[in-house]
């Protein structure tokens, strides 16, 4: 299937590094005008320098998503968006009998209101214009709870970050029956064990990389490729019947 976005104007999240840079690499590899947001300017600055040498078209807005000011502004900012990719996400380690409130809102506020927020604000327009797509990125968190046996080197206890990609998965449905009619589809993608990107390079160990592809059925960790094929189904034309789905790109570690 040849992706042709020509003409879409797509806002990622956390677009700067990562999954995220990935996404926007490969939606602009597509003909969509991308609008990477993040909040350091560096990264966003060099996401954009790759793709417009590579003759695509980018523009950079430094945000951070838990901040209502800087969402009004990051809105503003991205002018009409057709596709709304919901990447930034949050997560700490911490046993659950610990985490203070403040710690609790904090993930909450990126991972949950943000996506919320922006569809507040970026919707409509889409709705009016007749044509949309919403894509949040959840994980395989946001549907199991997480098994210690996979992480030796460390006690794994994330209570926010699962509690809030359970959420988000609960949000994309909701707001998909909302706007089924209206031409904006919502679709989740809940990426498994990628764990050669930059936020888990530095913490997977050789041992538990081992475990999880010893439970992994296609029996290798996922490439950031194969989670961009999906994205790009997703945001075009050719899934229009698909909305409120939760697309598991996981090697089919959760059939287990």
């Amino acid at each position: 299937m040849q992706i042709d976005l020509s003409g879409r104007r797509a806002l990622v999240t956390g677009g700067g590094t990562g999954i995220g840079r990935q996404f926007t690499g490969s939606l602009a590899q597509a003909g969509a005008h991308v609008v990477v947001c993040g909040r350091r300017p560096e990264p966003l600055e060099q996401a954009v320098a790759e793709i417009t040498d590579a003759g695509g078209a980018a523009s950079a807005v430094a945000a951070d998503v838990s901040s209502e000011e800087d969402l009004q502004r990051l809105a503003a900012a991205a002018g009409p968006v057709d596709i709304l990719v919901n990447n930034a996400g949050y997560g700490k380690i911490g046993a659950w009998t610990e985490v203070s409130p403040a710690q609790w809102r904090e993930v909450m506020a990126v991972n949950v209101d943000a996506p919320f927020r922006l569809a507040q604000l970026l919707v409509p327009g889409m709705i009016e214009r007749g044509w949309g797509r919403v894509i949040n990125i959840s994980s395989v968190y946001g549907m199991v709870i997480g098994n210690p046996y996979f992480y030796p080197d460390f006690d794994w206890d994330s209570p926010a970050y699962v509690t809030s990609k359970h959420a988000l998965i609960g949000l994309s449905k909701y707001l998909a029956v909302r706007t089924a009619d209206t031409g904006v589809t919502v679709n989740t993608i809940s990426p498994g064990m990628f764990p050669y990107t930059e936020a888990n390079i530095d913490r997977i160990s050789a041992e538990s990389m081992r475990r999880l592809r010893a439970f992994t059925p296609a029996n290798r960790p996922g490439d950031v490729k194969d989670l961009a094929s999906a994205l790009l189904f997703l945001a075009s034309p050719d899934s229009s019947f698909v909305t409120g789905q939760n697309v598991v790109v996981d090697g089919g570690w959760t059939l287990w």
